[in-house]
């Protein structure tokens, strides 16, 4: 469903309160500066995802099964990821993804000759965030920051006491440090929809929750319109723990991987 690989190809103080990532070595607790120390090869970072969507044809929220797994870092970046989509497949799937070139292992599926992965080229989605939002990316989540409402002491994620800031982010501020998402399925006509956003963050900054809930147009369905009056919602919930963990994602190994063109023989 259109709902679902939206998301998969797809986290009042003010940005003075942070700093501007250009400023080098920033203040302890500032979330820029933090999750860019964090992006060092040979560590990563453990990730569980619920998504939930609706939309204006059927208004009744729907949660997904969980997204949970690791996320590889290396060189200021995300380099690679190894996650279970168990909403997938109905047992679930497996996809390791490095670079450009995705490894799928689905449980219920047998390949030829015992082999249990199946690799292909595939345009990996290498981010942290939440939804349209990205925390890995410092200009975006400066701008996200910039946008804050509120901020107020919260519970505790991963042993470590956070405190909850919230705030919106229009598309049209989004585009100014994301432009490639003006070629999404967000228009002009739409570019004021607002992207409603949660962060806890520790006291080292670093976020331990991230939450979005935005909708957009469905003009690209049969029928719809996109004057506002159809339309897909989401909410997309990110836990983040076991930061700075020693991590390095490899590919399975090759007696164990068929390509997909190989199947297609």
């Amino acid at each position: 469903m259109r709902r679902w690989t939206t998301v998969a190809t797809l986290t009042v103080t003010g940005l003075a309160l942070y700093g501007s990532p250009a400023a080098g070595a920033a203040e302890a607790g500032d979330p820029v500066a933090a999750i860019q120390r964090q992006l060092v090869k040979g560590h990563g970072v453990r990730i569980t995802r619920h998504i939930t969507s609706a939309s204006s044809w059927f208004p009744s929220w729907e949660r997904a099964k969980p997204t949970v797994g690791t996320v590889g870092f290396g060189d200021g970046k995300v380099v690679a990821t190894d996650l279970w989509y168990h909403q997938a497949e109905g047992a679930g799937a497996r996809h390791i993804c490095i670079g450009k070139r995705l490894w799928e292992y689905i449980p219920k599926k047998k390949w030829p000759e015992g082999r249990k992965w199946v690799t292909t080229r595939f345009p990996c989605v290498l981010y942290l965030g939440t939804g349209y939002l990205r925390l890995d990316e410092p200009a975006v989540l400066a701008a996200v920051l910039a946008t804050t409402t509120s901020a107020r002491t919260s519970g505790s994620y991963d042993g470590s006491p956070t405190t909850l800031h919230e705030g919106s982010i229009s598309f049209r501020q989004l585009w100014n440090v994301r432009p490639e998402l003006r070629d999404g399925s967000v228009k002009e006509e739409h570019a004021d929809w607002e992207i409603d956003w949660r962060l806890w963050i520790g006291k080292d900054g670093l976020v331990r929750r991230a939450w979005s809930k935005w909708r957009e147009p469905a003009g690209e369905e049969p029928g719809s319109t996109t004057d506002g009056r159809h339309w897909y919602g989401f909410v997309d919930d990110v836990r983040y723990s076991d930061w700075g963990m020693k991590l390095t994602i490899k590919p399975p190994r090759a007696a164990r991987t068929i390509s997909a063109h190989e199947l297609k023989r």
